[in-house]
C-alpha cells in the first residue's frame, strides 16, 4: 500500500451508516462523545494531584482549540464521512462535521492527556490506551478522520505538551483553584 493510501486510507464499507443505525444511531453518539467524559475524569486526578495542572490544562486546551479550528476552517480536505454521505448523522453538531478533517482534535486532546498522565504517574497507560485508543480507531472507521487526521492529531498533542509540561502559576493562583476544587468535590 503505497504512503498516501494509507495516510487517507478509509473502510470500503460505509460504517458510518452501520453505526448510525445500531441502537437508533445512540451508539455512534456515545462512542463520539465519551471521550470526553475520560477527559474529564483524568482531569480531576490531575487537578486533585497538583492544581497547577488546571492551568497546564486550561492553556493547553485553548492552544489545541485555535489551532484545531484554525486548521479545519482553512479546510486541508473533507472530512471523509461528508463525501459519503453529505450530511451529518442525527446527534452530532453540524457546524463541527461540515469542516475540514484536519488534525483530529480528539487525539490531540488524548495524546496530551496521556503525556500529563504519564508525566505525573497516576494512571496504568495500558489501561488509558486500552479505552481511547478504540475511541481513536472509532473515528477513523466511522469516516470522521483520516489516519493523516490521526498522525496529525498525535504530533500536535505531543508538541503541546512539551511547551506546557513544565509551566508554573504563582501559588496565589493555585491556591485559589484548590480552595474551588476541594469546595466543588467536597474535599476537607
Amino acid at each position: 500500500m503505497k504512503l498516501q493510501g494509507f495516510l487517507f486510507w478509509q473502510p470500503r464499507r460505509n460504517l458510518l451508516k452501520y453505526f448510525s443505525k445500531i441502537a437508533g444511531g445512540y451508539l455512534l453518539i456515545f462512542l463520539n462523545y465519551v471521550i470526553w467524559l475520560i477527559l474529564l475524569f483524568f482531569s480531576y486526578l490531575l487537578v486533585r494531584h497538583n492544581p497547577n495542572n488546571f492551568w497546564q490544562l486550561i492553556i493547553v486546551t485553548t492552544i489545541a482549540e485555535i489551532i484545531e479550528r484554525y486548521s479545519k476552517k482553512h479546510i486541508l480536505w473533507p472530512r471523509p464521512m461528508y463525501l459519503k454521505n453529505k450530511t451529518v448523522p442525527r446527534g452530532l453538531v453540524r457546524s463541527w462535521y461540515n469542516t475540514g478533517s484536519f488534525p483530529s482534535g480528539h487525539t490531540t486532546k488524548t495524546v496530551y492527556f496521556f503525556l500529563f498522565l504519564l508525566q505525573y504517574h497516576l494512571v496504568n497507560p495500558l489501561v488509558y490506551l486500552a479505552i481511547c485508543l478504540p475511541l481513536i480507531v472509532f473515528r477513523v472507521l466511522a469516516g470522521f478522520h483520516y489516519p493523516i487526521d490521526i498522525l496529525g492529531g498525535l504530533a500536535i498533542g505531543i508538541l503541546l505538551w512539551f511547551l506546557t509540561k513544565n509551566l508554573v502559576f504563582p501559588d496565589a493562583a493555585n491556591l485559589f483553584i484548590k480552595t474551588i476544587f476541594d469546595t466543588v468535590f467536597f474535599i476537607k
